[in-house]
């Protein structure tokens, strides 16, 4: 008889935004036989990208990856990967070396955050938005620009009201927008 090897992978079932997954992939055989005559195998995973190495004369092999992050709150994908491909000096050594490709999924959870407490150790999905003077002065009839700036582009446009009522708009993908502000107008006053 054939004696199969099977490479199955596995994930940290769940993670909080920015989180780390970890990706392991398990040889075994259901004899019990020994798996411990082989060169170094590389796995690579469905996205192209993530490669997981098990040792020579190995069993166990692992990766980590950063989770997705975004601002928003309850909008994450699961992260889904499965085994695509094997390589190694030592593939075709095996009698039959079978590639177990169940996609494994891992949820995303949103950051907890602290409402409330801004500069915190965890800040969660902040979108902080300041405005700053495009220069220090200028004279009564001139109208003072300014920069309304987000710490981060987001995926849809951001409408901020500023103290004076007047609204800037920073487009969905940029950090920044400018606003003009009326000039004070001439006067005797120094």
């Amino acid at each position: 008889t054939t004696d199969e090897v099977v490479a199955k992978l596995t994930a940290t079932p769940s993670v909080t935004e920015g989180g780390e997954i970890t990706y392991t992939i398990t040889l075994t055989n259901k004899d019990g036989l020994p798996i411990n005559n082989h060169s170094a195998l590389t796995f690579t995973l469905s996205d192209g990208k993530t490669v997981i190495t098990v040792p020579a004369n190995g069993t166990v092999g692992t990766a980590t990856v950063t989770a997705p992050d975004n601002v928003y709150v309850g909008t994450n994908d699961p992260v889904i990967k499965s085994i695509a491909t094997v390589e190694g000096a030592d593939v075709g050594k095996f009698e039959q070396l079978t590639l177990d490709k169940t996609p494994v999924s891992t949820t995303v959870t949103d950051e907890p955050g602290t409402p409330g407490n801004p500069g915190g150790s965890n800040e969660g999905d902040l979108v902080k938005v300041t405005i700053t003077a495009d220069q220090t002065s200028v004279a009564e009839n001139v109208k003072p620009t300014f920069t309304v700036h987000v710490n981060q582009p987001l995926a849809h446009d951001l409408v901020v009201t500023l103290s004076n009522n007047a609204q800037v708009t920073i487009k969905a993908g940029e950090t920044s927008a400018p606003y003009t502000h009326a000039a004070q107008g001439d006067d005797v006053y120094n």
